[in-house]
């Protein structure tokens, strides 16, 4: 069965990850004429001032060509040393991978097999005075503007994709600088993907150098919940509206939030709920996942169904101070406005409330509460 990509999620590149190791790959893929760079200035990407799209620098841009073939030669020579780090060099590089079936001659040998394709890195530019590399010799692309949230779900989800797979990997380069073990100089490896501690003094004792396994540090990803909320035959639905705005409309939504150590994803879906809403669920089925690149999320999206017994349903936001209200509404209702979408960041729902639009895994988790209402009234249907 195959399974559509959720926004941000799709695979567009083969990731190769097993060749980032190869410093030779690396180099190679780097300064080859077909690399794309998709460039971050300060963790954000940039999009174009005439069409609006994402940005992405190539060799045959005659607008970016000098700042690829000033940059990258002298970047090539700092790989997997401590003078590529951010704070020394002014760039954090990271490989995302390579797009195949292109015209690209891109080529590489390993262990008898050939990979082909056009070579994908992500370059986040944090440049001072004090920086290797300086602000004039990103001069063309600074006038750009920065990709915000309106931009990007104007994106094409390859396109958005590209760009949280990159930002991600960024803001956790940007991030962490010294090494939680010894507090030394952490430095980027395997083209970005992965960071080394700089500590050589064999006297000091360093439990992320000296472990026997992890020895590196990897990059994070924060799962969380995110969970749509119904009842066994479907009928109703609970949607929540945060304390947080985001635009000027009002958004009722599903609830989320982060996973703690320990927890399994049920455990996690059920403590949310309660905490949240004061619903008592204890029925919770998997349905989907979306990477969210603000800054590092896994979204693992569930379905709760609870038991209504005039207890398990009733709303108490007195728990935990972070919802404005919830309310549970009929399906059918979410159903006729989903009939009336047709795109945009929100579904327009009731004259003074929205719901979120199909970018989000919160729209494709209400969706499936109103598909499984219409599957069991259509087999119910069928049995009379």
């Amino acid at each position: 069965m195959s399974i559509a990509s959720s926004f941000f999620g799709q695979q567009v590149l083969n990731r190769v990850s097993f060749l980032r190791c190869s410093k030779e790959f690396v180099k190679k893929s780097l300064n080859h004429d077909s690399t794309i760079i998709i460039p971050f200035i300060e963790g954000e990407a940039l999009i174009s001032p005439e069409e609006g799209n994402l940005v992405q620098l190539s060799r045959s841009t005659k607008l970016y060509k000098n700042i690829i073939s000033t940059i990258v030669p002298v970047y090539t020579t700092l790989l997997n040393t401590t003078q590529s780090r951010i704070d020394e060099s002014g760039v954090n590089l990271t490989f995302l991978g390579l797009l195949e079936n292109t015209d690209s001659t891109f080529d590489f040998e390993w262990s008898n097999i050939s990979y082909k394709g056009t070579p994908y890195f992500g370059l986040d530019i944090r440049v001072t005075d004090k920086t290797l590399f300086k602000h004039h010799d990103f001069e063309p692309i600074f006038s750009f503007p920065k990709m915000t949230r309106d931009h990007i779900f104007k994106q094409t989800n390859a396109d958005a994709s590209l760009y949280a797979q990159g930002r991600m990997y960024l803001d956790w380069l940007a991030k962490y600088k010294f090494c939680p073990g010894c507090g030394s100089k952490l430095f980027p490896v395997d083209a970005g993907t992965k960071l080394q501690c700089s500590n050589e003094n064999k006297s000091v004792h360093c439990n992320v150098r000296d472990a026997h396994v992890n020895n590196v540090c990897f990059p994070r990803t924060d799962p969380s919940v995110i969970i749509a909320m119904t009842n066994s035959d479907y009928s109703k639905c609970c949607l929540a509206r945060s304390k947080k705005r985001y635009g000027d409309f009002v958004l009722y939504s599903t609830i989320a939030g982060f996973m703690e150590p320990s927890e399994t994803i049920e455990e996690a879906c059920v403590r949310e709920i309660w905490e949240e809403t004061g619903i008592s669920c204890k029925n919770v089925n998997i349905v989907r996942s979306q990477p969210w690149p603000y800054p590092c999320s896994l979204m693992i999206g569930c379905l709760g169904i609870v038991e209504f017994n005039c207890k398990n349903e009733v709303i108490n936001l007195n728990h935990d101070d972070e919802l404005l209200d919830a309310q549970w509404f009929d399906t059918t209702e979410i159903i006729r406005a989903l009939d009336n979408y047709t795109d945009g960041i929100r579904v327009p729902f009731r004259k003074d409330i929205s719901l979120p639009g199909s970018t989000t895994i919160a729209f494709q988790l209400i969706k499936n509460v109103c598909e499984n209402y219409k599957k069991l009234r259509t087999a119910s249907s069928s049995h009379l």
